[in-house]
């Protein structure tokens, strides 16, 4: 006689603040589920722009090709594309209209050749509409430029963190361009950030996103996020091997001349 074993499989939160959910059967395991109310600026980088639901989960497998996703809340049923980064590799993730009618959980149930797995996201009990920062700008250093921005009015919203996402223009994955650095988490004033070395390369493209998190920590249970605002830069060059190289002699020249010049006064 065979005897089919049914494992219990544990979905742990994540920092996106996701809900524990227990699932059974199958080789999948889901994690890292959310749920949240999402305002994108227009950008180069192939998300979704306008006041949207996100819904999905950050850690899927096995992914890929072989693994279906879909959320469900009430009759309303979305596929949930497998849509991978460097940052989230297992990452699936829907975005749709805004409806005060969706606020509720989803169950998002992923499904490959051993049976389906399902879990239940966060509902949203106060969705609102976070604010794009104002007046972004890329300045300084062309490697490790200095991203700033003003902040809007916040009061009610229940900002509780900042931080910048970069992403490489020249890696579209599945119609989105690839995500690879996420800084540590700002203070919700915060209005600078410096991308540190190793994480632009010469002659690519890339674009910077500031987001706005609202995260909720309810009375028992874990904290989810509820709400976000991400605001995008427009495209970022970088300058090509060669023409750093020539900054490069050409900043040491000017240092060589300013420190002669120093020396005959």
């Amino acid at each position: 006689m065979m005897v089919v074993v049914r494992l219990v499989l544990l979905a742990t939160v994540s920092s996106l603040g996701g809900y524990v959910g227990e699932a059974l059967a199958t080789d999948i395991t889901i994690t890292g589920q959310f749920n949240f109310r999402d305002n994108r600026s227009p950008n180069p980088a192939g998300a979704i722009a306008g006041d949207v639901i996100a819904v999905g989960a950050t850690g899927i497998t096995p992914s890929g090709s072989g693994t279906t996703v879909q959320a469900v809340q009430g009759a309303t049923s979305i596929g949930v594309p497998f849509l991978p980064s460097t940052a989230f590799p297992n990452n699936y993730f829907a975005a749709i209209p805004f409806n005060p009618l969706l606020t509720g959980a989803w169950t998002i149930t992923a499904t490959d050749a051993a049976g389906p797995v399902s879990v239940l996201t966060n509902a949203m009990p106060n969705p609102e509409l976070i604010p794009l920062v104002n007046n972004l700008q890329v300045s300084g250093v062309l490697l490790t430029p200095h991203i700033s921005w003003t902040l809007p009015d916040f009061t009610g919203l229940g900002v509780t963190r900042i931080f910048l996402r970069v992403r490489d223009l020249d890696n579209f994955i599945n119609g989105a361009s690839d995500i690879i650095f996420s800084s540590q988490n700002l203070a919700p004033t915060a209005t600078f950030f410096d991308i540190p070395g190793n994480v632009l390369q010469p002659g690519k493209h890339y674009s910077f996103d500031v987001l706005v998190d609202n995260l909720v920590t309810p009375p028992s249970g874990p904290a989810f996020l509820q709400n976000r605002s991400e605001t995008f830069t427009g495209v970022y060059s970088t300058p090509e091997p060669a023409t750093l190289l020539l900054l490069g002699f050409g900043l040491a020249w000017l240092t060589g001349l300013t420190r002669r010049r120093q020396r005959r006064t």
